[in-house]
């Protein structure tokens, strides 16, 4: 059962285990939250060494929604001075990684969707974040992995850059490989 759950891992989080991408949301479906403390903690035991963490940051419905990411990269991210003037107009108050995602779960269990800010967790563009909220969601140059309003060309290589990622990590997983073998160290 592990190795399913692994499966899924690596499957929605291929990037931020290549160290590419800051982090991964995902939703995993478990009824029983003992399987889910103990693939939590197998999870993190085997990825916290290469400098990646898993956290569940909400609940709901039944669906845990699962936040993989490298700290040092998101640790980065938030020093600016310009992000965290953006994640101050929702209520973020301290940036330091622990704070940040407190914040973060609070507003992922208020919101019925996401919030909007989740585009920073993830490290998406600034500006399209920006861009995707004054427009809701409309008026996008380009679709992938997120709403593009801005550099078309450097967003479409990102793009081209994850689609790789995972192709490359599920072929080594299905060829046996482990998650701590798959996952590159910060």
């Amino acid at each position: 059962m592990a190795r399913m759950f692994d499966s899924c891992l690596v499957r929605q989080c291929a990037p931020t285990l290549a160290g590419v991408k800051v982090g991964n949301l995902f939703c995993l479906e478990i009824a029983d939250d003992l399987l889910l403390c103990n693939l939590l903690s197998r999870w993190n035991k085997v990825l916290n060494p290469k400098g990646v963490f898993v956290k569940v940051v909400a609940e709901k419905r039944g669906c845990y929604y699962i936040y993989v990411y490298r700290d040092c990269a998101l640790r980065s991210l938030t020093c600016s001075c310009e992000i965290q003037n953006f994640l101050k107009r929702f209520g973020y108050a301290k940036f330091d990684v622990d704070s940040l995602l407190k914040s973060f779960r609070k507003r992922m269990m208020k919101s019925v969707c996401f919030p909007h800010e989740v585009g920073v967790f993830l490290g998406y563009p600034l500006d399209d974040v920006r861009d995707f909220i004054a427009n809701g969601g409309r008026n996008y140059k380009q679709i992938g992995c997120w709403k593009v309003y801005n550099d078309v060309q450097n967003s479409m290589h990102i793009f081209e850059v994850f689609k790789k990622c995972k192709e490359i990590l599920w072929t080594r997983f299905e060829q046996g490989a482990s998650l701590e073998r798959l996952t590159v160290a910060s």
